[in-house]
């Protein structure tokens, strides 16, 4: 008996000893956050704008192709390569591989110190493994802009969305864990939606000064909303991939916006989307500018 109690002590102290390091590694980064708020603030901006460039490529493409221009619809991947190929091309992707890294530390911190009170509760939970999962992908797409911007076009040997839906596929549980990717993004896109809807972004903006705010308002309903529907309609082909075990059916943006084109009525879909994704990135412009942000952690999280 003395030594089954002596054994839980023990693990009572591993235990609270864990939890004093986690607390002590947590105030740690908020103290540093604390101290570099200000520059933090400004690669967030950065940020915001160099996402906005990106899916301003990509609808602006998008468009021309709906309006027959020729051209091809592509992703943020082939939004850079585009991008390196105008004068002065290097220099532009140096400056959105900066703020890029910039929007994925905003949202990694957004994660990890929730200085927008999401809280611990399930949907607060949600929504900060999302902005996890957004400064990943955004640290990704970083490091192909610094890879493209040192060594050219040739950078682009990333791996598509079909060929991570495979890998996926080949894990054990793979069909499942692929199910409940789609399920996550149509859940976002279902929240996106709401979000637009209601205009519940208004809560972050201060739009003291600004021009015609109303008009900003807007535009960030129908940039949001159709983000919203892109990432439904991915979700959507996750679902059947892993229903049917077929990765090879997994698209991306591009790949999206090629599949609305061949659609009965596919050109107007198309230019409605495109549309949607330029404004998406006027978004993004506006939030650059007019965004509260917050980096330092809540005393709640």
């Amino acid at each position: 008996m003395d030594v089954k109690n002596s054994g839980k002590g023990v693990a009572r102290g591993v235990k609270a000893g864990a939890q004093h390091v986690g607390a002590a590694g947590q105030a740690a980064a908020r103290e540093l956050t604390h101290e570099a708020a200000p520059q933090l603030e400004a690669l967030a901006r950065v940020g915001y704008a160099s996402k906005g460039v990106v899916y301003g490529t990509i609808g602006l493409l998008a468009l021309g192709v709906a309006l027959g221009r020729g051209g091809a619809t592509t992703d943020a991947q082939g939004a850079l390569l585009r991008l390196q190929d105008l004068p002065l091309g290097t220099a532009l992707v140096w400056l959105l591989v900066l703020g890029l890294v910039g929007y994925a530390l905003w949202q990694l911190i957004r994660a990890a110190l929730d200085p927008e009170w999401q809280g611990t509760e399930a949907k607060g939970i949600v929504k900060r493994v999302g902005y996890a999962v957004s400064g990943v992908g955004n640290l990704a797409l970083a490091l192909f802009a610094a890879r493209l911007a040192m060594a050219g076009s040739a950078a682009r040997n990333q791996a598509s969305e079909a060929q991570t839906a495979r890998e996926v596929l080949q894990l054990p549980g793979g069909q499942l864990l692929l199910g409940l990717a789609g399920v996550a993004l149509l859940a976002v896109a279902g929240s996106g939606l709401y979000t637009a809807w209601g205009a519940k972004f208004m809560k972050r903006m201060n739009f003291a000064g600004a021009p015609k705010p109303e008009l900003l308002k807007r535009i960030g309903q129908v940039g949001i909303a159709a983000r919203a529907v892109m990432l439904a309609i991915i979700g959507a082909f996750l679902l059947v991939a892993a229903w049917r075990n077929r990765a090879g059916i997994v698209p991306g943006i591009s790949e999206v916006l090629t599949w609305l084109r061949e659609q009965p009525a596919g050109n107007v879909l198309l230019f409605v989307l495109a549309l949607g994704t330029l404004l998406y990135g006027v978004w993004c412009v506006v939030q650059a500018l007019y965004r509260r942000i917050r980096v330092e952690g809540s005393a709640a999280s």
